[in-house]
């Protein structure tokens, strides 16, 4: 498997639902109670809740399919400015859309939650490949899934 981890983290205000947000991760790391809740302040002294996750080899693998065929095929378009130096695949989904049922990488106005895949790379292999590697698997997974061109359907009680 060419993952070490899935790691997940977001930003709640006191304006936030944070069970909603929170029921959303769930459904996108496909486990409950997984969410780590961090509360503290804002820079201004608000009060904010800082949400995490970290997700094992086979859960990241899940949820990466969970993405869908269209924003796997994104990063996969993009995968050489996701990528950084310490083979770490970096990308950021709305807040809003998914707590809405959506799953859309996030522009730069709006309420983000951060995926960052830990890349696993061996000496004489080339990060970028492995990525790709990681990405076409779960794309192969979305296509015998029905997901190909959107991500599942769910939707959140409130």
């Amino acid at each position: 498997m060419p993952i070490h981890a899935l790691m997940l983290s977001t930003t709640a205000s006191g304006l936030h639902d944070i069970e909603l947000l929170e029921k959303s991760l769930e459904w996108l790391c496909c486990k409950e109670k997984i969410v780590n809740f961090e509360k503290t302040t804002s820079y201004h002294g608000s009060p904010i809740t800082i949400m995490r996750i970290k997700l094992s080899r086979s859960q990241s693998r899940m949820a990466l399919s969970r993405l869908g065929g269209t924003l796997l095929k994104t990063l996969v378009s993009e995968i050489q400015s996701r990528l950084d130096d310490e083979n770490r695949l970096h990308f950021r989904i709305s807040q809003n859309d998914l707590v809405e049922g959506k799953i859309t990488l996030a522009n730069n106005n709006e309420d983000i939650i951060k995926l960052v895949a830990k890349i696993e790379v061996y000496p004489g292999e080339e990060a970028t490949d492995v990525a790709l590697k990681l990405l076409n698997e779960s794309l192969e997974r979305c296509e015998r899934r029905g997901w190909l061109n959107s991500h599942p359907e769910y939707l959140i009680d409130n």
